[in-house]
């Protein structure tokens, strides 16, 4: 055989790969874990310093961070639409049938702290600084039975003209929030994964 043709051979080939490669390409999920576990959004906690809105964003970022992780799957179909206090039989006949675990997962709000400084000497502009710690935490379907849970803290402080202060305070806290909740959750799917419920430093406060 010619090299010319061991060469046309090879172009063959590789034209005739090159859908299956591309069909491959085209479906990122093909290959990725099947998913673990899955969650129903339970409504978050708060204190009253904490708004409508603001309640509404975290319970937001909680479940698109949930949903961006592989092992977590938050749509089942029709019979993931039970909620606590209902009959939630079809769902957990659901759950046995596609092999999850599944959980409400709840946000709760333990501190929010938005605070306006004076401005640093030598400075025109005031300080904006804000602070927060909250907790995720998910139980059973449906027997509710505590399974895991994790702690979340971020905070942010900065120069902020007085004009843009309130949109600033607004848009930053929503970061800080974003940013309590991924950890939380790292938290809490660690303990998850080696079936510890409790806090990370149970045994140290035991031993106080």
């Amino acid at each position: 055989m010619t090299r010319s043709t061991l060469a046309l051979s090879a172009a063959v080939a590789a034209l005739m790969a090159a859908p299956v490669f591309e069909a491959r390409a085209a479906d990122p999920q093909a290959h990725a874990a099947a998913p673990k576990y899955y969650f129903q959004l339970q409504p978050v906690k708060a204190g009253p310093e904490v708004d409508a809105e603001l309640k509404a964003y975290t319970g937001e970022a909680l479940k698109t961070e949930l949903a961006a992780r592989p092992e977590w799957a938050s749509d089942i179909g029709r019979s993931g639409a039970a909620a606590p206090g209902t009959d939630r039989t079809p769902l957990v006949a659901e759950l046995k049938r596609r092999n999850l675990r599944g959980f409400d997962v709840t946000a709760r709000i333990e501190k929010l702290k938005q605070e306006v400084k004076d401005p640093k000497p030598g400075a025109r502009n005031k300080q904006r600084a804000v602070e927060g710690q909250l907790t995720v935490f998910g139980t059973t379907i449906p027997d509710a039975k505590l399974a895991f849970s994790g702690d979340g803290q971020s905070g942010s402080e900065g120069e902020v003209s007085e004009r843009r202060l309130a949109a600033d305070t607004v848009s930053t806290t929503k970061d800080v929030i974003k940013d309590a909740i991924k950890q939380a959750v790292d938290q809490a799917v660690f303990k998850l994964s080696i079936g510890k419920a409790g806090p990370m430093n149970e045994k140290h406060k035991k031993k106080k």
